[in-house]
């Protein structure tokens, strides 16, 4: 039985716009389990990206709490949750966002600074991270040198760079073509196989056929939750089959 990362107990989040309320996320009480590749999808509007920067901590609750590995999240002060999303959380994002004027090696550096780490230790940890994405011959070389498939993978490096307990991932391959997101998923892939828990949002089914868990939103709730066994290729079709159906049952 896998052990809970993080877990939700009534969980809501409004805004106020022009006067009115949204209510975004309704009531949710909801586990994430240690070693999961777990994909948040829904309609535009459904609260995707609001709860995964809630689960990350990176937005305030209105009401309810937040728990990671038995932490309550909810209150701590902005130092506090700094230092935890970058004790134990990784984020890749659409806006894949490197710094332009640093190289990929510095890059995929800039989190190591203070990590508590000798450089020796910080320096063996990007060199495999750079190997493993096929990007070490790509070291010195700046952001606008490479593809976006490229700069993606050189994102997620940047974010297992400290070996994060749980990598965050909003709409990973939104701005890539096929061939790149392809390369970027199978990447997910391969590290969730090597133990990394993993929340992604995304609104593409060939992102979704990744994950072994599906939470469907509708209207700031969990609408459906699907349970797959870990990803294989050579299943994909059947896979999909699967998935497609969960989704279209809910209007997708």
């Amino acid at each position: 039985m896998k052990n809970t990362m993080i877990h939700t107990e009534l969980l809501c989040k409004s805004f106020v716009s022009d006067g009115e309320v949204n209510n975004v996320i309704k009531n949710m009480t909801l586990d994430i389990k240690k070693g999961d590749f777990t994909v948040i999808m829904g309609s535009s509007g459904s609260g995707k990206s609001t709860l995964l920067y809630l689960l990350s901590g990176m937005d305030e609750v209105t009401s309810g709490k937040v728990e990671l590995e038995g932490k309550n999240l909810t209150g701590l002060k902005e130092k506090q949750l700094a230092d935890i999303r970058k004790e134990k959380m990784g984020f890749v994002f659409q806006a894949i966002n490197l710094v332009p004027d640093l190289n990929i090696y510095e890059n995929v550096a800039s989190p190591t600074y203070k990590n508590g780490k000798s450089r020796s230790e910080n320096a063996n940890k990007i060199t495999k991270l750079l190997e493993t994405m096929e990007l070490t011959q790509h070291e010195k070389k700046y952001p606008n040198q490479l593809s976006g498939g490229q700069k993606q993978r050189v994102a997620i490096c940047r974010a297992l760079v400290n070996d994060p307990e749980i990598l965050f991932a909003d709409e990973p391959t939104g701005a890539l073509n096929s061939a790149q997101g392809k390369n970027v998923l199978d990447t997910f892939t391969s590290i969730h196989e090597a133990g990394q828990s993993i929340v992604m949002v995304t609104h593409d089914l060939k992102a979704a056929l990744r994950g072994n868990r599906i939470i469907y939103l509708k209207d700031g709730r969990v609408d459906g939750d699907l349970r797959l066994e870990d990803y294989e290729e050579n299943q994909k079709e059947e896979r999909e089959k699967e998935v497609y159906r969960f989704l279209k049952e809910r209007g997708w």
